[in-house]
């Protein structure tokens, strides 16, 4: 028996701001149903984006969001910094 994964605990994060979103208990699923897409393909290495969220763009109440889903073989970038920072 295969363990289908909870889509309500995917990471939400805001693509303009870079905060981590939380949602209501069901939102995710909810949203994910209305948008079509099929729960039993997302797993831990998916996440949702949204295009902004109320904390930066605290006048719109709407965002759309996206399901990324990261690579297996990413590799963390490393950002080089002079030697005297």
């Amino acid at each position: 028996m295969t363990k289908r994964f909870d889509p309500e605990l995917l990471y939400v994060e805001c693509t303009r701001c870079g905060q981590p979103l939380l949602w209501g208990v069901g939102e995710t699923t909810k949203l994910l149903n209305m948008a079509g897409i099929d729960i039993s393909g997302i797993d831990e290495r998916c996440m949702l984006a949204s295009d902004g969220c109320p904390s930066c763009q605290p006048d719109e109440t709407q965002f759309s969001t996206q399901v990324v889903r990261l690579t297996k073989d990413a590799k963390p970038r490393v950002e080089e910094l002079p030697a005297d920072a």
